[in-house]
């Protein structure tokens, strides 16, 4: 029972981390300071789920030899993928109507090319 509590928290924090370490940046602010951290949470849950199927998966491979392992992998990975696909969707959802960092132009020049 310890087993999937500890596979869940590790894909968990792992998911957060990457997350926060390679999203790119949103506005300053409170409204995108909780678009990230809503996004960074709902990426580290969908990990954490992915981690979960698999190690469901591995488990009843191990214990079901008579059956056809492969409906028990298929069964499996539609799960997964519809579960975390649905997370995934939904921080993407949130990432995209977050507000984008602002950007810093460069000069233009008179005759509206760019210096070089």
């Amino acid at each position: 029972m310890l087993i999937p509590v500890v596979v869940f928290v590790a894909c968990l924090g792992a998911g957060v981390v990457a997350a926060a370490r390679w999203l790119p940046d949103l506005a300053v602010g409170p409204v995108g300071s909780l678009a990230f951290f809503v996004v960074c949470g709902l990426l580290g849950a969908a990990l954490g789920l992915v981690g979960l199927h698999i190690y469901s998966i591995v488990n009843a491979l191990g214990e079901f030899r008579s059956l056809g392992n492969g409906e028990i992998v298929a069964a499996g990975l539609v799960s997964m993928i519809w579960e975390a696909g649905s997370l995934l969707g939904l921080a993407t959802l949130v990432y995209l109507l977050a507000p984008p960092a602002e950007t810093v132009d460069e000069p233009v020049r008179s005759g509206g090319l760019r210096s070089r």
